[in-house]
């Protein structure tokens, strides 16, 4: 099997067809399929190597990798090939109406309660009606002439999916200037590369209708198609495409780790549970394209900061020590991730909590009695601290005081972190040596 994805380079890669990729390459792993990237940069005016590049580092970034990858703008002479034979077959036909033309034919029919299909008007025109169109300057745009049959597949997503051709209007392959429009060179493509699956968002069904009968025209085998349906916000509406907030590349710089964003984006909307997992070959595993719903799926940005919270709390200083490197944390211990890794949402927080161990808090100013300070002094095990440290001076601070319960524990964490809330503290005293918590204390 083989599968493939295919975007387009006019912007930066978002959650919508960032799903698509996942399920597509997924599907592959699953599989023991191939996983082909296609670049769709026909739209020259659009289409960038800047964002080209982004796209691919986004889906290395990801975790997806592909067995090659081409560009649609390198492939015109296969294009030209195949439109030589659909117009030999007379299933490629020219038009010469404009766009006001028929913008006032649509309007026409929809007043008169009609649904706006194209009236092939065009297929009336004589071979020599057509040359002297052609001679006077006018440029036709080339319609696909469909057959008028019903056109159904077994979706695997979708179930029966089935259009009468006869309520679609002959699509537009080839604009008047010659530039291809979408569906000539993806199908085009999809043949000259055998994909036999095809996994792409439901705004392409209709589409689908159009690409059976291209593949048919050509006399290729037709692929399996799985159309997954959007994700929606949490008050149920679409997500525009140039929404820059939810591009990969904004999550992957917010700190996001790959394994919550694949492991969301291919659980949101199934029957599946969305628990944390760590290990890729897990997901895949898991992973079941039956088991996807056939309705959009809520995203909601808490819930995926949450799954990365918890997904941290699962991996081991050994598994994430190169993280902390990576933002140049002096806290190269095991013991700080221990500290750490319960109460922050992204790895690139170990500096916020770098910060708040390094920070000398004025006991002054927290308005913490000297005589509770002068306690904590006196009781101070020696170091060097560990684990059982704290519970060891609290006890002997409660002995000395009476205090127990947030009496006592609190004013230590505001003295040694500053915050009123955090991890254990359990974990911090080994972060430590006495002389530091002196200096916290003020007595140093």
């Amino acid at each position: 099997m083989k599968c493939r994805f295919a975007p387009s380079p006019t912007g930066k890669i978002h959650i919508g067809n960032a799903r698509s990729a996942i399920l597509n390459w997924i599907f592959c792993q699953k599989n023991q399929g191939e996983f082909v990237l296609r670049i769709d940069d026909t739209d020259t005016n659009r289409s960038s190597k800047e964002f080209e590049t982004s796209i691919k580092d986004d889906l290395k970034w990801l975790g997806l990798n592909w067995s090659y990858t081409f560009n649609q703008s390198s492939r015109q002479h296969i294009y030209n090939q195949k439109i030589q034979i659909l117009k030999q077959k007379k299933r490629l036909y020219p038009c010469f109406e404009t766009e006001e033309e028929l913008a006032l034919k649509k309007k026409s029919l929809l007043s008169s309660g009609k649904p706006p299909i194209y009236d092939r008007s065009s297929l009336n025109l004589s071979i020599e009606e057509v040359e002297k169109k052609i001679e006077s300057g006018i440029q036709p745009h080339w319609r696909f002439k469909l057959d008028h049959e019903n056109i159904g597949w077994k979706d695997i997503i979708k179930g029966d999916v089935s259009f009468d051709a006869k309520n679609l209007s002959d699509p537009v392959l080839i604009r008047a200037d010659g530039t291809l429009l979408y569906h000539l060179p993806s199908v085009i493509d999809d043949i000259e590369e055998k994909i036999t699956h095809i996994i792409r968002g439901e705004d392409h069904i209709a589409n689908t209708a159009y690409h059976i009968q291209i593949f048919k025209a050509l006399e290729s085998s037709i692929p399996s198609f799985a159309h997954h349906p959007f994700l929606v916000d949490e008050t149920g509406k679409g997500f525009s495409k140039r929404l820059g907030s939810l591009s990969i590349e904004n999550f992957r710089d917010q700190g996001y780790e790959n394994i919550s964003l694949l492991n969301y984006f291919l659980f949101i909307g199934s029957s599946s549970n969305i628990d944390p997992i760590k290990d890729l070959n897990e997901i895949v595993k898991k992973f079941d394209i039956q088991s996807l719903s056939r309705s959009s799926a809520k995203f909601s940005i808490e819930s995926l900061r949450n799954l990365n919270e918890n997904t941290i709390k699962l991996f081991s200083y050994n598994e994430i020590s190169h993280k902390l490197k990576n933002i140049k944390s002096n806290f190269q211990k095991e013991s700080f991730w221990r500290f750490i890794k319960n109460n922050i949402s992204f790895v690139n927080q170990a500096k916020e909590w770098e910060e708040v161990i390094t920070k000398i808090n004025n006991a002054k100013d927290l308005n913490i009695d000297d005589s509770f300070i002068n306690t904590a002094v006196d009781e101070l095990p020696e170091d060097p601290f560990d684990e059982t440290t704290w519970d060891n001076w609290t006890s002997k601070i409660n002995k000395k005081t009476g205090l127990k319960g947030k009496d006592l524990f609190m004013p230590l964490r505001l003295i040694l972190t500053g915050k009123s809330h955090g991890p254990e503290l359990k974990y911090l005293l080994p972060l430590f040596d006495r002389d530091k918590i002196l200096q916290k204390l003020g007595k140093i």
